[in-house]
């Protein structure tokens, strides 16, 4: 009913629409959306029908009559026709500059049966019979079940030539040749490296499994690519994020090559997403300031390059633990598997709190990488020690991932100002969750991770991160899923019906939409710029197909984003909805 509504008064704005604005009226806009479902995130203002936007800022929130003052004689009005009208969105924990471009690297995402992984493999290898090395990743443990963990001679059968780097879906594990391990001189005399694993079989020879830091053993041997190449590589993942509504991200763990490409990107003017870049702490170099000191010298360096604060380097990344398939989770409780123990942290308790507490005070915005429990525990002790040390409260800082939280542990996001950065699609029933997490933890605990709607409902200010190319970077995908607790459509990838998973974890559909818009927007500490659509904000738009609270949820994955704004500026339309003509 509120389409229709919608566009009655759409037609009715139009037609009487002045040719120029009368005699003390508003100057006129660039753009007037009108007749649509424009859902705010303004607390005073939950829904409108027609948003103004002039020089990129909004000036009008309203109804369509009220926005007819706005338009002028060269004003672009856009009748949204019932469509849906949002702030664009954040993904507030990605990495955008490790997804694979299929012209240079193998790309495995998505495919969880074993022979068309293989079949991929060899086909990509035979594409490319110049490559002295092959590159790439996205394979899914789900398809080397029960181990998870693929092997040397397997790979040797696909590509018996050269040597292959695979990093799987995850980034906690690599795949690799003979071959590989022979370029790198790992032997079964190779000791493992701090916080990794050279996973070997029952005759102490490596299996090709390598874990964690063991990765950088063979990774530091790949063939060196130009800073152009991954700039470019990075600007098309961007692209991609774009056509998804978002219009700023957290690059997750930038090493410096990763700096140098969106700096490259920003100095040439094609930076097209407003970016924060979280710095990688390295646990292996025992030197902290000079590491602080070098975060430092970087922040600034970004800092003077300006154009409008683009690109921004005020976050340090840390590593806590490791992840499901590589069973470096730290934990409260001992795994479930015999032999493993609690885990440990790469980062030692007190190391952490002097390190936190010391970049806390020069304001950086610490962002975790933290899975198990006793993880999280150790992170918000590091960042209550820093609140209590430091005199002025400085950014908000956030972990990230959180699959086991201790319930003592919970309200002391809201207390600390801790943001948990969560990725919607861990919450369905796939194998990470039905199979790996319940081999691990056990039933119990394993049912009970992911608490998204409890952390919510205690006051934490819950924002999304899609862990791309972890998992997948559809933003309508991630929201359904949040509110369903299933996979896309409620069919699981052989076309069975699946179940909710953890239902009592499920978000509304608010909840989930403020998580990539308004609190996204306080993680970076610009909710007075962006994050809803109110006046004087800057007009970071999306256009959906349809009103999300009028679809079915399980339909909310086929929702089309049409258009996308960046102030004003279009960064990705749809040609088929024709709403970017003349913008």
């Amino acid at each position: 009913m509120r389409a229709v509504i919608a566009a009655l008064t759409t037609c009715l704005a139009l037609s009487a629409a002045p040719a120029s604005p009368a005699a003390g009226a508003p100057a006129a806009a660039d753009i007037v959306f009108t007749g649509g479902a424009v859902y705010t995130l303004d607390a005073a203002r939950r829904w409108a029908g027609a948003v103004a936007v002039r020089d990129g800022k909004i000036v009008f929130v309203g109804d369509d009559d009220g926005a007819k003052p706005f338009v002028g004689p060269r004003t672009r009005l856009i009748p949204l026709g019932g469509r849906m009208l949002l702030p664009s969105f954040q993904d507030s924990h990605s990495h955008p500059s490790q997804v694979p471009d299929p012209a240079n690297e193998l790309d495995l995402d998505g495919l969880q049966d074993r022979e068309q992984v293989f079949a991929r493999i060899r086909g990509f290898a035979a594409a490319h019979p110049r490559k002295a090395w092959i590159v790439g990743g996205g394979w899914d443990e789900a398809a080397f079940l029960p181990s998870g963990r693929p092997t040397r001679q397997m790979l040797d059968a696909l590509v018996p030539d050269r040597p292959v780097f695979l990093i799987n879906n995850s980034r906690h594990q690599a795949w690799v040749n003979s071959a590989a391990l022979a370029a790198a001189g790992v032997t079964r005399d190779t000791p493992d490296p701090a916080n990794g694993e050279i996973v070997r079989d029952a005759a102490g020879d490596p299996t090709g499994n390598l874990q964690e830091t063991a990765m950088s053993l063979v990774r530091d041997k790949l063939p060196p690519r130009s800073l152009e190449e991954r700039a470019e590589d990075l600007l098309a993942a961007l692209r991609q994020m774009n056509a998804q509504g978002i219009t700023a991200m957290v690059e997750a763990a930038a090493d410096p090559a990763t700096v140098a490409a969106y700096e490259a990107l920003q100095r040439s003017g094609r930076l097209t997403t407003r970016a924060r870049l979280c710095q990688r702490f390295d646990p292996d170099d025992p030197d902290d300031e000079a590491q602080i000191r070098r975060f430092v010298a970087t922040r600034e360096r970004v800092a003077a390059a300006g154009r409008g604060g683009d690109l921004d380097a005020g976050c340090v990344k840390v590593i806590l633990d490791g992840g499901y398939g590589s069973r470096s989770v730290a934990l409260l409780k001992p795994y479930a598997i015999p032999g493993l123990g609690t885990g440990r942290l790469f980062v030692g308790p007190q190391r952490l709190d002097r390190l936190v507490t010391r970049l806390d005070a020069l304001g950086f915005q610490v962002h975790v990488h933290a899975i198990g429990d006793r993880t999280v525990r150790a992170a918000l002790d590091a960042i209550e020690v820093a609140r209590k040390t430091n005199p002025s409260r400085g950014p908000p800082h956030t972990l990230a991932h959180l699959s086991l939280v201790d319930l003592a542990d919970a309200p002391r996001f809201r207390q600390l100002g801790v943001m948990p950065n969560m990725t919607p699609l861990w919450s369905r029933p796939d194998p990470w969750q039905t199979v790996f997490a319940v081999q691990m933890f056990g039933r119990e605990r394993a049912d009970t991770s992911y608490r998204t709607r409890s952390l919510a409902e205690d006051g934490a200010e819950l924002v999304w991160g899609s862990d791309w190319p972890v998992t997948g970077v559809a933003t309508l995908v991630g929201i359904e899923t949040a509110v369903t607790h299933r996979y896309p459509g409620g069919r699981d990838p052989s076309g069975a019906e699946d179940q909710p998973w953890n239902p009592d974890q499920r978000l509304s559909l608010d909840r989930a939409l403020a998580a990539y818009t308004a609190t996204a927007a306080a993680l970076f500490g610009e909710s007075a710029r962006r994050g809803s659509i109110e006046v004087g904000k800057d007009a970071d738009l999306v256009v959906l197909g349809r009103d999300l609270f009028e679809t079915p949820q399980g339909a909310i994955h086929e929702v089309p984003v049409q258009l996308t704004l960046r102030q004003g500026r279009v960064l990705w339309s749809d040609p088929k909805s024709g709403l970017a003509s003349g913008l």
